[in-house]
């Protein structure tokens, strides 16, 4: 399927890509050769900024989990069901070597000593049970762990775009505030001349605390998505790298997809479903092969039905953002004739106050839409690519 994308530069996304001090990444630990990369990738990937089209590569080469990941894959390499299986066996015998039974009832130790002597008894029955039935090998492993490294990606990447979010609306907060302040004003005015309620005021005065409190949870938020998204891309969690801005699409890139080829796509591609084929592949119980049988119908209906669900709110995103530029132009009209009556003494400053809070609140809108709109399409991507929602065995 042929899909053109137009990727360019998110206006106020980009405005609000704050320089940072020089801050490094977390030791940046990679096992990953020198000679893989060019000096010049290594450079861009090691510099104190993030651009979005990093974020795969810096996961790949900086996550604590995915480099772990990569490590221990190295002990499955070549490795086959039975030799996975024989792993299993070699420690459960270890541990059965290793069991001693408290020989004197009278012992004041006896009841803990017993009571560890079965417990090790049962991992090792557990573990000798799990090489019975054991369906890994090094391709199930591989399949996981790349599993893992995907979803990291995704969730980092829908991180940034839900930050930009919370950066954008501050521009709404700011704007609400001097309209809470002079509503406020108003009311202490009214009330001095009689025309208003000390109730009204004190009502006043709470919606300035209110937003407040907001501002304040609004900020913790969006430096916890800040630090998660340093963590998981290299950076030390109090770390100050540069944001780069964020991509956009042409909406006819929506309007182009071929959703039986997506659904196609995405069974083949599906990480939950690769793992329990090949897992069904490497059984040898006639249980576990009806019972793997049985989860990969299942997930083959659930795969479909996700890339419908993300597909359908895909489509509303596309709708939402178009209708959020329409009422902007709506809302630039009236401010233009409220600015009239303004002038002309005809409205108060609070009317013309609001008013502009009302542009500026469908001017938000429509960045927050394009964000909704760009974070439903990297979900709808991740499900087609991999990550559709199935359930695992």
């Amino acid at each position: 399927m042929n899909r053109t994308r137009k990727y360019a530069a998110f206006g106020l996304a980009c405005l609000l890509a704050a320089a940072a001090p020089v801050s490094v990444m977390a030791a940046a630990r990679t096992d990953t050769p020198e000679f893989a990369r060019s000096a010049e990738e290594w450079a861009r990937l090691q510099d104190n900024r993030l651009e979005y089209e990093e974020i795969p590569d810096l996961i790949h080469e900086y996550n604590t989990t995915v480099i772990n990941n990569r490590i221990d894959y190295r002990d499955y390499r070549g490795k086959d069901r039975k030799d996975i299986a024989q792993r299993y066996r070699d420690t459960a015998k270890d541990i059965r070597d290793s069991i001693e039974y408290p020989g004197d009832p009278t012992d004041m130790s006896y009841s803990l000593m017993l009571m560890a002597a079965q417990t090790s008894e049962t991992t090792a029955k557990s573990l000798e049970e799990m090489a019975d039935n054991n369906v890994d090998d090094e391709q199930v492993i591989r399949l996981q762990y790349e599993q893992v490294e995907e979803n990291l990606v995704l969730n980092t990447r829908l991180n940034l775009i839900t930050y930009y979010q919370k950066l954008i609306n501050q521009q709404l907060t700011e704007e609400n505030e001097k309209l809470l302040q002079l509503q406020y004003e108003v009311a202490q005015n009214q009330a001095a001349a009689g025309t208003a309620t000390q109730l009204e005021v004190i009502n006043a005065r709470q919606a300035i605390e209110q937003q407040s409190t907001t501002v304040i949870t609004d900020k913790r938020e969006t430096e916890t998505l800040k630090q998660q998204i340093c963590v998981a891309t290299g950076w030390n969690y109090d770390a100050s790298p540069e944001f780069g801005p964020l991509p956009e699409f042409d909406l006819e890139t929506i309007y182009q997809i071929n959703l039986e080829a997506d659904k196609a796509k995405a069974l083949e591609s599906n990480y939950t479903l690769r793992i329990n084929r090949r897992k069904y592949e490497n059984s040898t119980s006639d249980n576990t092969r009806k019972t793997l049988e049985e989860t990969i119908r299942d997930n083959q209906q659930k795969i479909s039905a996700d890339i419908q669900t993300k597909y359908n709110t895909l489509l509303n995103a596309a709708v939402s953002y178009e209708v959020a530029q329409t009422e902007e132009t709506v809302a630039a009209q009236n401010l233009a004739a409220m600015e009239t009556k303004f002038q002309t003494g005809m409205a108060s400053r609070l009317e013309y106050q609001q008013e502009q809070f009302n542009l500026t609140s469908k001017t938000v809108a429509i960045e927050n839409a394009k964000m909704a709109l760009f974070s439903a399409w990297v979900t709808y991507e991740g499900a087609v690519n991999g990550l559709a929602s199935a359930s695992a065995q």
